[in-house]
């Protein structure tokens, strides 16, 4: 992705229709791939983030909204399947995510108390 040639939303829109499509095929590969767009939304919410078009946030919040509810709810279906160590990466990804949703220091703690919850019902390796 060369987010130099795309605007915030579009980025953000078009990230979204590459995760959905990926996850949906519900491959490994294909999932590895959703979470390096994830990174990559990451990375841009890091360096963008607060950034304004007046008083609308150029990442738009619906978005921000769902990166953070796929992540979770992604990490959820690979303890489900005990893919224990992919689904850390993506509780990771949701709770770094937090930082950039309203009330996000209460999700991450939520998330976080969450996942030890699950990870504490999987026998260790």
């Amino acid at each position: 992705l060369d987010r130099g040639h795309f605007s915030l939303e579009k980025f953000s829109r078009w990230l979204r229709a590459m995760c959905i499509i990926l996850l949906t095929r519900a491959t490994d590969s294909d999932r590895s791939k959703a979470i390096g767009y994830v990174d990559q939304a990451i990375a841009v919410l890091e360096e963008h983030g607060d950034a304004r078009d007046g008083g609308d946030l150029l990442y738009p919040l619906d978005e921000r909204q769902w990166l953070l509810s796929t992540a979770y709810n992604t990490g959820l279906e690979c303890l489900h399947t005990s893919m224990v160590d992919e689904a850390k990466r993506w509780f990771e990804c949701s709770t770094v995510i937090c930082r950039f949703v309203p009330d996000g220091r209460q999700r991450a703690e939520k998330i976080s108390a969450t996942y030890s919850d699950i990870l504490a019902r999987y026998p260790t390796r």
